[in-house]
């Protein structure tokens, strides 16, 4: 696979907090491994040999992890995206990645490293891939059901096989999808996103504007996911795993 993938690695962890004292939040570790090598799993799992993280609190815990991983010749191979002195944003990471992350191909795959799940990226990509031929869709997003959309989390209005609009609401409502952490992008974005080396919001600067023009599109995940956000979310997660019923 000659896709490469951008870990959101930055992070500060405030809601992990103490955990995230003395460890950058990707590294917390879940059932004694740190909540990313999930993450990285997945990646390998579906042919992704090369992955850049981008850095800032912490960093040099996080640059020691690299070279640990990188020692023991594990896929994929890592990379480092230094924003120690300012962290970026959602998508002034992307913007800053971008030239590395479209050297080889036509797309790049951006996800989370705070989410536990089973994406199906070979899946995603195929969608984007048919999206993007059929109605000129630059960007697609995974979607999920979850009972916290539109109010805990941004709710995401979906038409068809296009994300229309992000909405939030006090009330519950059935029709709201749920973003869980992963997409891909198409080497055109790179020309509608802000200098590389300033910080600002994907959902922003990217998501809104392609919905309003129809090209961001909308794949559906139905698998298992947990969002590492709290030590509470960690320990359901772990529960689960050690049930079976998630890894």
């Amino acid at each position: 696979c000659l896709m490469r993938a951008l870990v959101m690695a930055a992070g500060l962890g405030t809601r992990l907090r103490p955990l995230t004292d003395s460890l950058p939040k990707p590294l917390v570790p879940v059932l004694g491994r740190p909540m990313v090598e999930y993450v990285l799993e997945n990646l390998a799992q579906h042919g992704i040999s090369e992955a850049l993280l981008n850095i800032h609190y912490l960093p040099e815990k996080l640059r020691g992890f690299v070279a640990s991983w990188n020692a023991l010749g594990k896929l994929p191979a890592l990379f480092i995206q230094d924003e120690s002195a300012e962290i970026l944003g959602s998508g002034g990471a992307v913007a800053k990645g971008a030239a590395w992350l479209f050297e080889r191909g036509e797309t790049a795959l951006v996800c989370n490293s705070d989410v536990l799940a089973r994406f199906e990226i070979s899946a995603l990509t195929e969608e984007h891939l048919r999206l993007a031929a059929e109605k000129g869709v630059e960007c697609t997003l995974a979607v999920m059901k979850h009972a916290d959309a539109g109010t805990k989390y941004t709710g995401l209005v979906l038409r068809d096989s296009l994300v229309a609009s992000f909405e939030r609401s006090k009330e519950e409502k059935a029709e709201f999808w749920h973003f869980p952490g992963i997409y891909i992008v198409s080497k055109s974005v790179s020309e509608r996103l802000p200098s590389p080396e300033t910080a600002f919001s994907i959902l922003d600067e990217l998501w809104r504007p392609l919905a309003l023009e129809g090209k961001l599109g909308a794949w559906r995940y139905q698998g298992p996911y947990h969002d590492l956000g709290t030590v509470a979310d960690i320990q359901r997660a772990e529960a689960e795993i050690s049930r079976g019923s998630a890894s």
